[in-house]
């Protein structure tokens, strides 16, 4: 628990991707009823309810509870009767989650459809993960851990390690977590909060390290053996560098700081923005508003909570592999030709103010100019201009990051408005 309060990524990286908290949270309490090494596994029901909640939400988590099956089904005792009861409590809990999930999406795509298998055709047998990005085989193992636990680490790995050499817990653990690793690393893109689920588990093998640190004494000191003092003043000063104090110490320092650092100030500008467009769509000062910036780079509905017509660059992958070639993406086209874009897509008529929230605009269609724009400061120096031409202004600015690795990103967030053409 204090290792899970004290962490950047729970304070800061879990609390914002709704699903991946939502899906870390039934993980972390199926992994509490889950049977670590019971040879009479009466807990499984429970923690597969929590574990199929998981899957509906977010179907890919399927991948970390397959690990963990084959790890269950696979450790001793070996007896068919506890086999049979581990596959019966399997098909009764995961029978009627399967049918939820159908029911689920029938309901919200109108047509049937069965996520893991629309996730297999478009991320393996497609290859379309890579749309988003393509990643080195090994980038969880040195870029998702180290980021995930920070300085934390080198006690989940120490945990870990004693866990298996001296059984000072379960080894079932680690192995589910390495087996998941290995399996959502044959996908092409890879992102860190993909292996959220497996922070409990590495949470678990740092509180074994701090544990087996705090609680065991130099040798010398415990034995009763004669020891000279300068040996046992040397021994005891450098045990006290494990005391709970400083260990604590140090992960308070390495962690809060970041956390608040990355709450606080990291990139609030997109968030500053979304506040700053709902007081004025408040006063009756706004009537639609266009991104142009790299797509989902604001809160959307979500923070504006008024019935203001929206809209950003469209950005969706092609559905087949054959596509890639011809695929049109307003977001690219915007990067690659900024001011051409503005040109094609606003509708030199300036028609109506739309009666439609949330417009879905086809990839390149043509639109009003909207009584709002917003962009990032290293796109708004490219096309000040001819924003100025087309009769905006900038009426607002927000400090956004210190540092951003996308160039794209670059910068405050500018706000442009022209004059409205419509009294609401």
């Amino acid at each position: 628990v204090l290792c899970s309060a004290i962490s950047w990524s729970m304070g800061s990286g879990v609390v914002r991707p709704l699903v991946n908290s939502a899906e870390t949270a039934l993980t972390a309490a199926a992994f509490v009823y889950w049977p670590w090494d019971r040879a009479v596994p009466n807990s499984l029901p429970l923690a597969l309810v929590f574990a199929a909640l998981s899957c509906v939400i977010r179907p890919t988590s399927g991948a970390l509870w397959l690990c963990a099956g084959l790890v269950l089904l696979f450790t001793r005792p070996h007896c068919i009767s506890r086999t049979l009861y581990i596959v019966k409590c399997t098909l009764m809990v995961g029978i009627p989650a399967i049918a939820s999930m159908l029911v689920i999406d029938r309901l919200g795509y109108k047509r049937w459809v069965f996520p893991p298998y629309q996730f297999y055709l478009f991320n393996v047998h497609e290859g379309l993960a890579t749309w988003f990005g393509e990643s080195p085989p090994l980038y969880h193992l040195y870029v998702s851990m180290p980021i995930l636990f920070t300085s934390m680490l080198p006690f989940v790995l120490h945990g870990a390690y004693i866990a298996i050499a001296r059984g000072y817990a379960s080894a079932q653990p680690a192995v589910v977590a390495v087996a998941a690793m290995f399996v959502f690393s044959l996908v092409g893109h890879m992102e860190y909060r993909f292996l959220y689920p497996l922070l409990p588990i590495g949470f678990m093998y740092a509180a074994v390290s701090i544990n087996s640190l705090v609680s065991t004494l130099p040798r010398g000191l415990d034995t009763g053996r004669k020891s000279s003092k300068d040996s046992m003043r040397a021994k005891t000063k450098r045990w006290r560098l494990w005391s709970v104090r400083n260990i604590i110490a140090y992960l308070l320092v390495t962690n809060v700081p970041a956390s608040l650092y990355l709450n606080l100030v990291h990139q609030r500008g997109v968030v500053d923005v979304m506040a700053y467009l709902r007081s004025e769509a408040q006063n009756h000062l706004v009537e639609d508003i266009g991104f142009l910036m790299p797509c989902h780079s604001t809160p959307y509905y979500s923070h504006l909570h008024q019935p203001i017509p929206m809209w950003f660059l469209s950005c969706e992958p092609p559905l087949e592999k054959s596509a890639l070639a011809t695929h049109y993406w307003e977001a690219n086209d915007f990067e690659l030709d900024p001011v051409g874009f503005m040109h094609r897509i606003f509708d030199s008529k300036d028609s109506g103010v739309l009666d439609v929230v949330d417009q879905r605009y086809q990839p390149g269609q043509t639109r009003r100019k909207p009584s709002h724009l917003v962009t990032y400061e290293c796109m708004a120096d490219r096309i000040h201009s001819e924003l100025v031409l087309l009769g905006y202004s900038e009426c607002a600015r927000f400090f956004n990051t210190h540092f951003n690795g996308d160039s794209r990103r670059k910068g405050d967030v500018v706000v442009y408005r022209r004059p409205l053409t419509a009294t609401k």
